[in-house]
C-alpha cells in the first residue's frame, strides 16, 4: 500500500481535499480549460488517472478540493513533485477564479504548509507561479514564503 493512500479526505474549516477521482470529470475539464483552452476532456481523465498513479506511487500527493457549503468543486491543490526522502515538495494551487480570494488562499494554503512540514516532515516547499500575481505573493509572505522574482516562493521548515 502506497503511503499517501491515507491521506484523503483533509479538511479546513470551509473545504475538503479529496481524491480528484471524486470530483465530476466536467468540473476538472472546466478548470483545465480556463489555462489551457486546448484541453479536452479525454486529455483531463487521462491527466487525473496519471495523478492517481503518481499518487500511488507516493510521487505527489494532489487532491480536488471543494466548498463544504456548497459542494462546489474549487480547483487543484497539492504537492507535485514530493520527495519524502529528501523532505522536499513543490506545491501547486489552481483555484476557479472565484475562490481566487485572499481569505480561499490563506485557509487552502495554511493546511498545505502545516499538512507538508507535520505530517508529511517536509522541510522544504516551493510554490512557483506562471505569472506574478500580488495576492498570492501577499499570501505566501504572511505564510512566511520568501521571493527574490516574484514567481518562485520558497519556505524553509
Amino acid at each position: 500500500m502506497s503511503q499517501f493512500e491515507k491521506y484523503h479526505p483533509i479538511l479546513t474549516p470551509h473545504y475538503t481535499f479529496d481524491w480528484l477521482t471524486k470530483a465530476r470529470v466536467i468540473d476538472v475539464f472546466d478548470l483545465y480549460q480556463a489555462k489551457t483552452p486546448t484541453a479536452t476532456m479525454e486529455a483531463t481523465a487521462t491527466q487525473i488517472n496519471h495523478i492517481m498513479r503518481e499518487i500511488f506511487h507516493d510521487r505527489q500527493l494532489v487532491w480536488g478540493v471543494i466548498d463544504r457549503t456548497t459542494n462546489k468543486f474549487v480547483g487543484q491543490v497539492g504537492f507535485a513533485p514530493i520527495d519524502t526522502a529528501k523532505h522536499t515538495g513543490t506545491l501547486i494551487i489552481n483555484l476557479r477564479p472565484a475562490y481566487q480570494q485572499t481569505t480561499t488562499l490563506t485557509e487552502i494554503l495554511e493546511r498545505l504548509v502545516a499538512f507538508g512540514t507535520v505530517e508529511l516532515k517536509l522541510q522544504q516547499l516551493t510554490l512557483n507561479l506562471p505569472q506574478q500575481s500580488p495576492l498570492i505573493e501577499k499570501v505566501l509572505h504572511n505564510l512566511n514564503f520568501v521571493t527574490h522574482d516574484h514567481l518562485t516562493f520558497n519556505y524553509q521548515q
